[in-house]
């Protein structure tokens, strides 16, 4: 048997060489009697052992991809911006597009394809922008004498041909010597009169009156050159006869004069007197009508049978528009029709008067 000579233990192994509880070396006893105090029961705490080589760290790896493809995520595509209509460059949304966690192998010919994939687009959206450049020439080309009849709510009745002047207005830049100003105050029956396909037009106590058919405008320009608007100021003043407004307004006409097919080509300001007051700017190319500034609120206008004094100032290719002694817009004349005369407009079948038209240089 042998003993720890410091804790007193004893072992009954005989291959023991040190003591298990504080590493002291054993000697051999002397009697084989257990040492006192020991209790043979008592729990014996042994030292965890150590490990002398652990195993190394290892980096983590990602999982690979599952052997069926419809297993592995899918990437979202990314957004592409469509490209605006007619612009001249595209970019093609990619059919598919590589899955998550699946490294893409590098090849030159993967730029290749790109490259040959974008020229090819570039080429077919050129083509396209080509065709329906060509068809819109040829649509504008085909345009005939219908205009279009506008009224409050923006609706258009077709008009084969507004123009009801029967006199033979030339281009006002032949006329060298205008006068600086003019007045008509419509005492003297000048302009056009009589019962046209759309409308009818007559003087009435020094007044010019005009009412169109129903769905229907009535244009009537300038009996001479004289009333040329090129850098001038237009003022007339138009007022509904029974304060019924025309649906699709009536007013004030500048740089008109009709094309050399015959047809109306112009600016006009327009006005409805409703409940909801209103202006409109509108244009004639080529026997066509179109929107230039849309309906808008203007409670400088007076409703009922109140007179409205119109005024336009030509200064160059600008056109400013006034209502009652008020600015309410502006535009760019871009059709040069600064060669054209003053005009009068109203539109389906409320009666209007129009009094001291004034024109100066």
């Amino acid at each position: 048997m042998k003993s720890c000579p410091t804790c007193k233990r004893t072992y009954t192994d005989a291959s023991l060489n040190f003591c298990l509880e504080d590493g002291t070396p054993l000697t051999i006893s002397a009697t084989g009697n257990t040492a006192p105090g020991f209790d043979p029961n008592a729990t014996i705490r042994y030292t965890d052992s150590r490990e002398t080589n652990p195993p190394q760290a290892e980096a983590y790896r990602p999982p690979t991809a599952p052997a069926n493809p419809s297993e592995s995520p899918v990437a979202s595509p990314p957004a592409y911006q469509v490209p605006a209509p007619g612009s001249s460059f595209g970019q093609q949304q990619p059919s598919h597009l590589p899955r998550a966690g699946v490294p893409r192998r590098k090849s030159n010919a993967v730029w290749w394809i790109l490259g040959g994939l974008l020229v090819a687009g570039i080429i077919v959206i050129g083509g396209v922008i080509m065709i329906l450049a060509l068809a819109s020439m040829d649509s504008n080309s085909d345009t005939n004498s219908n205009s279009a009849n506008v009224n409050s709510r923006a609706n258009r009745n077709t008009n084969a041909n507004a123009n009801a002047n029967t006199a033979n207005v030339s281009n006002a830049n032949s006329n060298a010597s205008l006068p600086s100003s003019l007045t008509d105050d419509f005492s003297q029956p000048k302009w056009g009169t009589g019962n046209y396909d759309f409308g009818d037009i007559w003087y009435d106590n020094d007044e010019y009156h005009m009412r169109a058919k129903e769905g229907k405008y009535l244009v009537m320009y300038a009996p001479s050159t004289d009333y040329n608007t090129a850098n001038a100021t237009v003022h007339v003043t138009a007022r509904s006869v029974d304060g019924t407004p025309p649906q699709s307004g009536f007013g004030l006409i500048v740089h008109g004069e009709k094309s050399k097919t015959g047809q109306l080509e112009d600016y006009v300001l327009l006005i409805y007197t409703g409940a909801e007051p209103k202006y409109e700017i509108i244009k004639h190319k080529g026997g066509a009508q179109s929107v230039v500034v849309p309906w808008s609120v203007a409670k400088v206008i007076r409703t009922g049978t109140n007179p409205n004094q119109l005024e336009v100032r030509a200064k160059g290719t600008e056109l400013s528009f006034y209502i009652n002694g008020q600015y309410v817009d502006r535009i760019t004349d871009n059709e040069n029709f600064k060669g054209g005369v003053a005009g009068l407009y109203t539109s389906d079948v409320a009666e209007v008067a129009f009094d001291d038209l004034e024109i100066k240089r």
